[in-house]
């Protein structure tokens, strides 16, 4: 299972396609059960995680480990580094040195995504927050941004610099003025996974990683190698 979180994963012309999706594959290879596209399910928002907690022999990638889930699930990564950040405009006057400063600005915000929660839990009021809902909320995020109708965009940064790639904007109109938070994503499985599977699992990965596998992945979405392990 994956959640919508491109580049990560996504669905485009009916097809899964992301960076983790392309991981997986290239492990189970390596492992030598090569594993079917059929067997994967990208669903929205938190279900992907209340799926996993249920049990049932399930994997969740491109799930950002932290200390509130390590005893819930059994890990295998990471596979990179993701920065949660403010984002602005190039050409703005806006200077982040602390989170109060955020109660001035107006901030675009997807309901449940990992930056909502790092924004509500620093005891923001939510009246300077603006909300972008469904599967496009990151890009209307973004118009807004670019079109001057928020000043800050919060979201994770390699999946905007993902998006601005994709929507032919110019990279250098965007700057990042404030990190969040700085997470890392794993493969997470249930509990009911065996200790033998995940632990061969780890191996298949390192041995990919160590190839250059997933750099490899990496520059085919982004262009780059930024961040990959």
């Amino acid at each position: 299972m994956a959640e919508d979180y491109p580049p990560f994963n996504y669905i485009e012309d009916k097809k899964i396609k992301g960076i983790f999706v392309e991981v997986l594959m290239a492990v189970s290879r390596q492992m030598e059960s090569p594993l079917g596209w059929d067997r994967i399910t990208v669903l929205p928002g938190d279900r992907g995680y209340r799926s996993l907690s249920a049990g049932g022999k399930k994997c969740l990638f491109g799930i950002a480990r932290t200390k509130e889930m390590e005893s819930l699930f059994r890990w295998a990564g990471p596979v990179t580094r993701n920065r949660i950040v403010l984002i602005a405009k190039t050409g703005s006057d806006i200077h982040i040195n602390s989170i109060d400063r955020i109660r001035s600005v107006k901030t675009g915000l997807i309901k449940d995504d990992i930056s909502e929660k790092i924004l509500l839990e620093s005891d923001l009021p939510p009246e300077g927050f603006f909300y972008a809902f469904g599967d496009d909320a990151a890009f209307e995020l973004l118009q807004s941004l670019d079109r001057g109708m928020i000043d800050l965009w919060a979201y994770g940064d390699l999946s905007a610099r993902w998006l601005i790639k994709k929507k032919s904007l110019n990279p250098r109109d965007f700057k990042t003025v404030y990190v969040l938070k700085e997470t890392e994503r794993y493969f997470a499985f249930s509990k009911d996974v065996s200790n033998g599977f995940v632990s061969a699992f780890k191996r298949a990965l390192d041995r990919i990683q160590k190839k250059g596998v997933v750099k490899k992945i990496f520059k085919t979405y982004l262009s780059e190698e930024i961040n990959a392990f």
